[in-house]
């Protein structure tokens, strides 16, 4: 009976703290607390990871791989539209070089996020779209434009944030979809 009693007297302790959500000091009023983000911090995160796709952006259109890549975490991943996989920022970083080198050596690159979400202070998700042009084929015919959307999914590793998985597609039709 004493073990039972116990364990209600430090449940009914505890309840109060684990009641309050990280960004709530109690009473429904936001409150910073370290590593554990909040309004304020969101923002300023929110800001950073869209200046790293800026800088991600920029290092594209200067056909700078090693640069794209540094933006991965160490054990990130990226796919390509068709399927294409790079496991580890030195696969990435590889894929890059031999994409920047070949067919997307002329591409210009415009990203726009759509949207960040933070699933806890460090691991972000992020939506946008691409417009992707100048991209030539293997025998350096300059194929279509093309548009498509990005989600990945960001961590913060040594105090800046990284991209731990990179998903690209391009949109096409479903046969069930109406015409619009």
């Amino acid at each position: 009976m004493r073990k039972v009693l116990l364990v209600l007297l430090v449940l009914a302790m505890a309840a109060p703290a684990l009641a309050q959500t990280p960004g709530d000091a109690g009473g429904g009023k936001p409150k910073e607390i370290a590593g554990l983000g909040g309004p304020k911090s969101d923002l300023e995160n929110e800001a950073a990871i869209r200046k790293l796709y800026a800088q991600y952006t920029a290092a594209w259109n200067r056909h700078d791989a090693p640069a794209m890549a540094a933006f991965w975490t160490l054990d990130g991943d990226y796919m390509e539209p068709d399927g294409r996989h790079a496991k580890g920022k030195s696969d990435v970083e590889k894929l890059f070089t031999q994409e920047q080198q070949t067919v997307f050596k002329d591409s210009t690159l415009a990203l726009t996020i759509e949207t960040v979400w933070f699933i806890n202070a460090d691991v972000a998700m992020v939506d946008g779209k691409y417009d992707l042009s100048g991209v030539r084929d293997l025998e350096g015919k300059e194929l279509p434009a093309r548009s498509g959307h990005l989600t990945a999914v960001l961590m913060r590793e040594d105090g800046a944030w990284k991209v731990a998985a990179g998903r690209a597609m391009i949109p096409v039709p479903l046969a069930y979809r109406e015409k619009q």
